[in-house]
């Protein structure tokens, strides 16, 4: 049976199980660990996996470990006040609403190629913020976002470092582009396995930049 999210957390007056029900998410509920493994085994998690560490009174380190052993792919949230656990795919700290938790399990909905813009290897959520490639899914800023639009579109073309910044920033004025190398940087570590050896983001020196899709 298909659920959006699995949430692993002890019933409590402050249960993400009931508020994320209330926005509109199907949700398989498990009070321990081992509960949670066996809820994978019966359900197709579509969205995440949601620990509520506070609730469960731990740092989740070893939970993360479990739960990615028995689903490598599956994303998993951990909504907590202490450290990201190393198998942890996202943190979320407690806030006065639950919005931030909500924006973050969308960042993990399934991704509909309809609405999307992709080219070869690489899918670009605009509305929702975020990439998809096989490194996974990555949050992006309003400018990441425009930057690899932009990019997308020219399918592996060239562009100069003089058009991208006047294209996206807006400017005429190119004798300071340290903004663009900066959000080149940030967008490399978005969707390359390893930065400094770039698949899909690649510089051409003294030129500019081209997308490879594949």
């Amino acid at each position: 049976m298909k659920k959006d999210l699995l949430i692993i957390e002890r019933n409590t007056r402050d249960s993400l199980t009931n508020l994320l029900t209330k926005e509109g998410y199907t949700v398989c509920a498990a009070e321990t660990t081992g509960a949670g493994l066996e809820a994978l085994k019966r359900h197709k998690i579509t969205h995440t996996v949601v620990l509520n560490a506070i609730a469960m009174r731990t740092n989740g380190a070893r939970t993360c470990a479990s739960l990615k052993l028995a689903a490598p792919s599956l994303p998993i949230l951990v909504y907590s006040d202490q450290e990201k656990p190393d198998k942890a795919d996202i943190l979320v700290r407690p806030g006065p609403s639950i919005r931030r938790l909500v924006n973050s399990i969308e960042m993990f909905s399934p991704l509909d190629r309809k609405s999307c813009l992709c080219y070869g290897d690489i899918c670009l959520d605009e509305e929702k913020q975020r990439v998809f490639t096989p490194k996974g899914v990555t949050h992006l800023s309003t400018k990441g976002v425009q930057v690899l639009k932009y990019l997308i579109k020219k399918k592996g073309s060239l562009v100069s470092k003089e058009e991208l910044f006047t294209k996206i920033w807006k400017t005429s004025y190119v004798g300071d582009m340290n903004t663009l190398y900066t959000h080149m940087a940030y967008l490399r570590r978005a969707i390359e396995q390893d930065p400094s050896d770039p698949r899909y983001l690649l510089t051409v020196r003294g030129k500019g930049y081209l997308l490879n899709g594949k």
